[in-house]
């Protein structure tokens, strides 16, 4: 073997050396960041777990309180009862604001308020459930009251962007129909009978079935009859 080749093999080992060790520290960092993501994982995970379990907790207490706040004859011990509510949901929503049981938090907010006849802050909980948790199957519902709300403040404006949200965004809803119906009445009272048309028509073509496809057949009738809109 020549002196060049006896020289070169130890420069060779020492590249493959230096090589193998640099690999071996970015291997080392890889396995680092996966074991300390895996762990971050692990305790977000017990972190939701354990927010989910306490605000259950808290929600179901709110849903006892209610009960009782529906039940009790006493003003004093009424008031009470919805000073204790109020501050447990108000409370739960800053707390939990993402969990399921925001959701159930606006919706017995929102019923306080409706039973109160404080139709402004019942359209406002109501619509927070349905702007925040869009997916959530209560959000059609919680917009169908909204627009009854509205209707009771007498903002037929936002009644009838709520309805249109139900018609819009929840097209296979059990509630399309009512929303459809009611969004006719309102234009309607509006003035707007070629719209209200087009919204029964909707009824008939989409919800031949519904009862309130049956009111909305009479309010055609009715219309063509006061002369309204065209036979």
């Amino acid at each position: 073997m020549s002196t060049s080749e006896t020289e070169a093999k130890p420069r060779f080992l020492e590249r493959l050396a230096t090589i193998l060790q640099k690999g071996r520290l970015i291997l080392l960092v890889l396995l680092i960041a996966i074991l300390a993501g895996v762990i971050a994982y692990f305790v977000w995970t017990e972190v939701q777990n354990g927010a989910r379990e306490k605000s259950a907790l808290w929600v179901e207490k709110a849903q006892d309180l209610q009960e009782q706040w529906v039940g009790e004859a006493d003003a004093a011990k009424k008031q009470a009862l919805e000073q204790e509510l109020s501050e447990l949901l108000a409370r739960i929503l800053s707390k939990y604001p993402r969990q399921y049981a925001a959701q159930r938090a606006y919706l017995l907010q929102a019923d306080m308020a409706y039973r109160a006849k404080d139709w402004g802050k019942a359209a406002g909980s109501y619509r927070a459930l349905a702007d925040r948790f869009p997916k959530s199957y209560l959000a059609p519902l919680s917009l169908m009251y909204a627009g009854v709300s509205y209707e009771e403040t007498g903002d037929a404006k936002l009644a009838l962007s709520s309805y249109q949200r139900v018609q819009d965004r929840y097209k296979g809803s059990y509630l399309v129909p009512r929303a459809l119906f009611s969004a006719g009445r309102l234009l309607e009272t509006d003035g707007d009978f070629t719209g209200a048309l087009k919204a029964y028509n909707r009824l008939e073509d989409d919800h031949p079935d519904s009862n309130w496809t049956k009111a909305g057949r009479n309010r055609i009738i009715e219309l063509k009859i006061e002369g309204k809109i065209p036979e």
